[in-house]
């Protein structure tokens, strides 16, 4: 393990917010207001969080940064990395890296129907699973995303994804066992817009990790609390449950808005 590595990237985005919230605060204060709520608006930011994740034989703890680049109103582009500690390995390391791909062709929330677009998501198995930190398994997930447009402060945007699994790099799993897994995901982003300054999004997810087997079958609640500190600035609460397997996360997070 190269900790000095991992060490200076996590110095260097470190950096890289600082340098970023400076220039924030010399912004006038006349800054436009962001409709972040809704995950069907684009926008460039800059994602940074602690998190801990409790499971049945580990802890695992660490930093994630999320870069997500709004490269114009109908695309968007994500890359996450995560900086793991495995309490029960005693290991260091980066977890595995996620990149997204979001095309947004129609948007009208002046409609029931206000929003619809293909997504894609790959999760790259660069984090060690020998060691727990990552998932060890390539993990392609094609989705539709839809928005429904309840009110001005309750909107529903349900998700319906595919998910490809392959099979497993760690050299523990005999060739007999090492398959690859098809499934199917859906889940129902909910934002509730407090105040101009605060919200919540509460998703129910649904998985059915592979299809031909009955017992993958797995459910997941999340919820998010985000405040807004100033129109480019705000701080983030996340836990994710998934509760069949005795898995949970938490997240405090501060989103920066580029």
């Amino acid at each position: 393990m190269d900790f000095a590595r991992y060490f200076h990237v996590f110095i260097l985005t470190i950096s890289l917010s600082t340098i970023a919230v400076s220039n924030l605060s010399a912004q006038e204060e006349d800054e436009p207001e962001l409709d972040i709520s809704k995950p069907t608006n684009f926008y460039t930011f800059l994602d940074n969080n602690l998190e801990t994740t409790f499971t049945d034989g580990a802890n695992i703890y660490g930093y994630r940064a999320n870069l997500t680049l709004s490269i114009d109103e109908r695309n968007l582009m994500l890359i996450e990395a995560p900086l793991l500690y495995n309490d029960a390995s005693k290991t260091f390391g980066i977890g595995d890296l996620r990149t997204r791909y979001f095309y947004l062709p129609y948007k009208d929330y002046s409609k029931l129907f206000g929003a619809f677009g293909p997504s894609v998501d790959i999760f790259i198995p660069t984090g060690n699973a020998e060691n727990g930190l990552g998932s060890g398994r390539w993990v392609i997930a094609p989705g539709v995303t839809a928005g429904l447009m309840v009110s001005e402060t309750i909107q529903f945007f349900p998700v319906l994804s595919y998910q490809y699994v392959s099979k497993s790099n760690l050299d523990s799993i005999p060739d007999s066992e090492n398959e690859s897994l098809n499934g199917v995901s859906f889940q129902v982003i909910t934002p509730i817009v407090i105040s101009e300054r605060f919200f919540t999004q509460i998703t129910p997810v649904l998985a059915l990790n592979d299809f031909r087997e009955d017992d993958s079958f797995r459910y997941s609640q999340e919820v998010l609390l985000s405040y807004g500190i100033k129109p480019t600035l705000w701080a983030n609460l996340f836990y994710r449950g998934t509760f069949e397997d005795d898995i949970h996360t938490i997240r405090l997070g501060i989103t920066i808005y580029l």
